[in-house]
């Protein structure tokens, strides 16, 4: 089932949006050294594959780039994804365009494919493994 452009595009601002409203949110605890961390890992008691991405978000929108990679590889990524896709979509919608819509399509395609799956599955497993060793 293929999503509608309007909804894609909605659904990504919006989390684009959440997520910026997280990090301004949690840099106040960050700064004051009271962040608590993930609460997977204060339940659990061992780190989930993302713990440390709000920190290495944080430190990447502040150039601290070995410091992000620190925190969560992954950070870095994310980072970067939270700063393409509105300008993409933004300017997908001033043009009246979907070249954020195909480019989606195209990599979901591929994430589907037992090759690209494997091998994003494994990197998570082995952030997965860096957080453990790291954070227990």
């Amino acid at each position: 089932m293929r999503i509608s452009r309007g909804r894609l595009y909605s659904l990504l601002l919006f989390l684009s949006a959440c997520g910026y409203l997280w990090l301004y949110a949690s840099s106040h605890y960050l700064f004051r050294g009271e962040w608590g961390g993930c609460w997977i890992r204060y339940i659990f008691g061992i780190p989930c594959p993302s713990c440390g991405n709000t920190r290495a978000v944080h430190a990447a929108f502040h150039g601290e780039w070995l410091a992000s990679l620190y925190y969560n590889p992954l950070g870095l990524l994310l980072a970067a994804l939270m700063v393409v896709i509105p300008v993409w979509i933004v300017v997908d919608l001033l043009r009246g365009s979907s070249s954020f819509l195909r480019a989606y399509q195209a990599t979901e395609q591929k994430l589907q494919r037992w090759p690209y799956a494997v091998t994003g599955i494994v990197a998570i497993i082995i952030n997965w493994i860096w957080n453990i060793m790291k954070y227990t």
